[in-house]
């Protein structure tokens, strides 16, 4: 008898529950960065590099992605010389942070880079570091977003940029 009154309110709180339809409805994946602030960054970018081995060059990017996951690749142009680097990339609190590989000099070599997205220019600047393979390289690059790639259930805000 002295455990009936735990058993009821412990049956009459899951009757509740049971009633109210269970935990909140699941909501849609989100292609804006999951609250940090990012709308849809996927994308064609182009601008320029500085590497602190290879100088100045041309820089191009394109990056494909799904709620905070992006994959891609930078392609950087030095001279008559072409890197075409894999990416990877999550959507960050001002932009993204990822890593890509490239071949340098028949080195294998991995980077980290950190980029900051400005909505109002549609420009994406960051700073890359060699963490496997070019010792000590690194460099920094400025990109101009030219268009976005329709993800479902995205929401553009971004005025002025065109769907690729």
């Amino acid at each position: 008898m002295k455990h009936l009154r735990i058993y009821t309110a412990v049956f009459f709180a899951f009757g509740i529950f049971a009633m109210s339809g269970g935990p909140a409805p699941a909501m849609p994946a989100r292609v804006d960065g999951g609250g940090h602030g990012n709308r849809n960054l996927t994308g064609q970018y182009s601008g320029s590099v500085s590497d602190s081995v290879l100088g100045s060059g041309t820089a191009v990017a394109n990056f494909a992605g799904f709620d905070e996951s992006l994959g891609g690749y930078f392609g950087f142009t030095f001279g008559s010389a072409t890197y075409s680097n894999a990416s990877s990339a999550a959507n960050s609190l001002r932009g993204m942070e990822g890593a890509f590989v490239a071949t340098v000099a028949s080195t294998a070599c991995t980077f980290s880079f950190s980029a900051r997205y400005n909505r109002s220019n549609h420009q994406l600047n960051g700073r890359y570091t060699a963490i496997d393979g070019c010792a000590g390289e690194k460099g920094s690059f400025s990109l101009t977003q030219q268009c976005f790639y329709n993800v479902p259930g995205d929401v553009r805000i971004d005025a002025g940029l065109k769907q690729c």
